[in-house]
Parts: structure tokens; sequence; C-alpha cells
């Protein structure tokens, strides 16, 4: 692609990278973060998967998305696995990466459709993602430089678990670079999203460009996972991780439908390593920090699901997800809505405490929360005065929580 075409499309977008100011309310959106009650789920491409929340209908995809506190969505991706998004912006071009805007017709429908979504839930977050590591082909012509090709020319492939194959963009080159900060900016800058999500690990080079473009207010969250190294170099650019996480767990139940058993995790994560960056990334990332952490597993294995919720609420003010394998054929990360994600804790009041039992308790407005590491054994929790367990909604001063396990207990 030549420096050129490269020139035009910039101006096309509406005004050079250096020379324009990022507009936007960062106050609001640093209030929308802070003042969310919990537990705060948060949505990552795809929907509540459950027929009490059904999402056939506009309508019904917003009122389901409005259940959690932070979503981000992508228009190739999602459309080409023939899921409807949320907001439903679409770049104006075929060849989604050359997009200079949305369309204008999706453009007026994600403003309504956001509006509609503050409305039921004002603490929403929502962001986009940029393709920056690789895309199905028609995000390029076929000839495009931005591609990555090997040593005979061809196109070399990427992700190949999508619904059709993904192939690898040239992230060194210049242009390329110089395009995805671009689309970045297009995408803060339109009125609908609040900052931009990156897959698979990120890259520096990428994360800097984009930050220079959108401005210092807007958010940055990038799937890191639970590598710390990663967070490291990137915690002064970032607002948040999002942690895909399949940890080793020999309790886990196994998944219909997965030739592995949940135990053999692919990915090699850890329980006791997600605490470790969990806490480093809250503690070193910009604020408003936004860290998303996603617990694969069978939808039954309440533990685990428990487990990942309350770990999440003793050791972050971040959001939390419970949802399917990957490697399942359906679109990545459906999930079930829990009814303990509905309890009313409202807003911590302190920092997560580890206890000399291992176990962790944090308060909160409307309860005690207690999460039991994975290994640990069985402890007991004693409170002064009668407090009702969310698991089995009965009544006491003393309660068990077993290990890999964690509850809920508010005030009877």
């Amino acid at each position: 692609m030549s420096k050129k075409i490269v020139f035009l499309m910039l101006l096309a977008g509406g005004c050079f990278l250096s020379s324009c100011t990022v507009t936007g309310q960062p106050e609001e959106l640093r209030k929308r973060v802070a003042d969310r009650d919990y537990p705060s789920a948060f949505m990552a491409w795809y929907n509540i998967d459950h027929p009490d929340y059904p999402v056939g209908t506009e309508e019904e995809r917003i009122a389901a998305c409005a259940k959690h506190d932070l979503m981000w969505e992508e228009p190739l991706s999602q459309l080409g696995e023939g899921v409807d998004l949320v907001l439903g912006l679409v770049w104006d071009n075929k060849h989604h990466g050359l997009a200079t805007s949305f369309t204008p017709e999706s453009l007026e429908r994600a403003r309504t459709n956001k509006k509609l979504l503050l409305e039921k839930n004002p603490r929403m977050i929502c962001l986009f993602e940029i393709r920056w590591r690789d895309a199905p082909m028609s995000f390029l012509p076929p000839d495009s430089d931005w591609w990555l090709r090997d040593s005979q020319g061809g196109i070399r492939k990427g992700w190949l678990g999508g619904w059709e194959p993904f192939y690898l963009l040239d992230y060194t080159n210049e242009e390329l670079l110089d395009n995805i900060a671009r689309q970045a900016r297009i995408a803060v800058e339109c009125g609908v999203y609040d900052g931009i999500m990156l897959d698979w690990s990120g890259n520096l080079e990428v994360i800097k460009r984009i930050r220079a473009a959108i401005g210092e207010e807007k958010l940055i969250i990038v799937n890191i996972h639970d590598d710390i190294e990663d967070g490291m170099a990137y915690k002064d650019y970032i607002n948040g991780a999002f942690m895909e996480l399949n940890p080793i767990d020999t309790l886990s139940l196994p998944v219909e439908g997965l030739k592995l058993h949940a135990k053999e995790d692919v990915n090699k994560r850890r329980w006791e390593k997600i605490e470790q960056a969990l806490q480093y990334y809250e503690a070193n990332f910009r604020e408003p920090r936004v860290n998303c952490l996603e617990v694969w597993g069978n939808r039954d294995d309440l533990r685990r699901m428990r487990a990942a919720t309350c770990l999440g609420l003793t050791m972050s003010d971040g959001y939390v997800l419970y949802a399917d394998p990957n490697p399942l054929p359906t679109p990545d990360h459906l999930h079930d809505w829990y009814p303990l994600w509905d309890v009313p804790l409202g807003k911590p009041l302190q920092r997560g405490e580890c206890r000399p039992d291992g176990a962790w308790t944090r308060e909160f407005e409307g309860g005690t929360v207690v999460y039991n590491p994975y290994g640990n054994q069985t402890v007991r929790v004693e409170f002064e005065r009668e407090m009702k367990s969310s698991i089995t909604g009965k009544s006491g001063r003393s309660f068990a929580v077993d290990g890999r396990d964690g509850d809920i207990f508010i005030a009877d």
C-alpha cells in the first residue's frame, strides 16, 4: 500500500493524529467505573446464553448486555460468526482494515443503542476491539503490503479457531501501525465507545501508538492473561488486562463437547499465578483500572464459578466472567447468568485481606466476601451477628467454605 493512499485515508478519517485533540468527558468515564456496585460482570464479545435472557431482538440484546458493567465488541469477527452486535457499529469499507469511518446508518443506530444501554445501566463501559495481529482475508485486499508473508510471498495463517481462517498482519509495518492508531481514534471519537480492546497479548509499539492517538483519558485493555511480564511492559499505557484463563484444576467438572478434560488445560494456567497477576495489575495499571478476570469451565461447576467470582471480588476492584471454554465449537465466551452476580453487595469498604488460614475476605456495604483458594483446606468463617450464605440461603454465625470456592454473606 502506498504512502499516498495512507495519507488520503488519514485525511478522510478527519484529521492528522498529531494535530487533533481527543474529545470526551474523562470525569464522567471515571465516575462510571468508580460508582458501580458489586459483583460486577463483563461481556467479552458475546452475550448471555440462557433462556431467561433471550437475545433474539435488539431490545433483548441490550437488556441482556445491561446486566454486565463492561462490554466490548468487534464487527468483523462477530458478524462473521453470525452473532448480532449489541451496539452495532460497522466499518464503512468492504475491507474493514481500509475503513475511514463507520456507515452512517450503523453509527446512528449505535448511538441510539448506547443511550438505551446507559439508561438500563448508567455504569456501563463500552470498548471496541481493534484488529492488529490477524484478520479474515476480507479485512484487506489480497495484495496488501500489510499482510505478513512467508519467504515465498504467501500470506501466513494466524488464528484457525474461527468461522474461517485468520491471517497474520505485519504489525511492524509503519503504515499499518499508523492505520491501527487511526482506526482506534475513529472508534473513540464516534461517541459510542469509551476505549479500545486488544486481543492476543498485545504489542508494545501498537499500544504506544494507540495511546498517543486516543489520548490519556480513554481506556485501553489488553488480553494478557496472567502474564505479569506483559503487564510490566504495558503498565504505563493500559488501564486493564483481559485475563482469559482456564486454570488447571483437578476438581473441575468435564465440559461436554471437549476432547480435553478441563484439568488438562492447554494453556497451563494456575490459580496461584492468576492471584499474583491480578494483584499486580490492580496495583500498577493506569487509572481508571478496568481489569477483567474470565475463567472457563463447565456451566454447572458452581464451585469453580464462585471461586472465580470471589477471587475477583477480594483481590480487585475489577470485573468478572465465568464462561464456556474457547475450544468448544460454539462462539467463544458465551455464558450463563448466575444468581451470585445479583447479590446486592454495593461498594467495597476496604481492601481484601488474607487470613492466617490462607482464605481471603473483604467487606462491602452489603456483606462479606470470602474466597478460599484452590488447594487450601476447608476454612471456618465466624461472624458476630446473624449472616446468610448466598450459596445455601441458610443463616447463622459460623460457616464452612471449601477450597476452590467462595461465598458472599449478607446480613440476615
